[in-house]
């Protein structure tokens, strides 16, 4: 076993407008209160080598906790969390990471901020910059490109570090153009290859094609089912549409993905 959660939770909190009493009105205040709730809770699953779990939920900050948890950014308030010897976080690179650096420059630095040992980085850029077609432009700046190539490079690094979990958090993209249509297919290599991936996602066709287990994250508790009905779940919640709003003490249903 890879990593693990067993009835885990991690609590937040959020600020709330106070409500003050004025004439016999209820009026809300100015002021603010710190208001705890769930972040996630009751969250039980595992995670062998080979196997692909897909979280889903109404909010990305539920599904990208889980995998901070698991990344060792984040504790866990209630339960037991067993968290992956070498695992990777992926996450969309930001420009303000590699601004003024040139591309190879720029795979240095997200495989550094993605957790890669410096004794590791440099057998790392030849076969990533093979991988995010950048072989001929290492000496450019990147600024000089789009920033589907920082997405690029970030998903070469996830293919080739050193990890045996790979987390792709919701922000995650994967580029444009033939790279994107086949990195599917490379992530499917991953995990066949013996690594297990955690992915979070919006998309019904990522969960049925890539998922090998599911779990749907909700406030106050954690389901697990099978990826059809999490791909179920996510073409319901696209006909319902997003909430924008919601009640304080709902315990609601979340949302989240990665972009193949």
């Amino acid at each position: 076993m890879l990593a693990s959660f067993t009835d885990a939770g991690l609590e937040g909190f959020r600020l709330k407008k106070k409500q003050q009493i004025i004439k016999g009105v209820p009026r809300m205040t100015a002021t603010h209160e710190r208001e705890s709730y769930w972040v996630f809770r009751g969250l039980t699953t595992t995670l062998d080598a080979g196997e692909a779990l897909v979280l889903v939920s109404r909010d990305p900050a539920r599904t990208n906790a889980a995998l901070r948890v698991w990344a060792n950014l984040l504790p866990v308030d209630v339960g037991q969390v067993q968290r992956p010897q070498r695992g990777l976080l992926v996450s969309a690179p930001q420009s303000r990471w590699v601004r003024e650096l040139s591309v190879e420059q720029s795979i240095r630095m997200i495989a550094g901020i993605y957790g890669v040992p410096d004794n590791a980085i440099d057998a790392l850029v030849a076969p990533v910059a093979s991988t995010a077609d950048v072989e001929s432009v290492l000496h450019r700046p990147l600024e000089d490109f789009s920033k589907k190539l920082r997405y690029q490079i970030a998903f070469a690094v996830a293919i080739h570090a050193d990890s045996d979990v790979v987390m792709f958090d919701h922000t995650t993209v994967v580029g444009s153009g033939d790279f994107r249509k086949q990195c599917l297919d490379r992530a499917l290599a991953m995990r066949d290859g013996g690594k297990g991936l955690v992915v979070t996602t919006t998309k019904p066709q990522i969960a049925l094609h890539l998922g090998t287990k599911a779990v749907i994250l909700r406030g106050k508790r954690a389901d697990q089912v099978g990826v059809a009905e999490a791909a179920e779940f996510l073409i319901r919640d696209k006909v319902k549409g997003r909430k924008r709003s919601r009640r304080r003490d709902e315990d609601d249903d979340d949302d989240s993905g990665i972009g193949f």
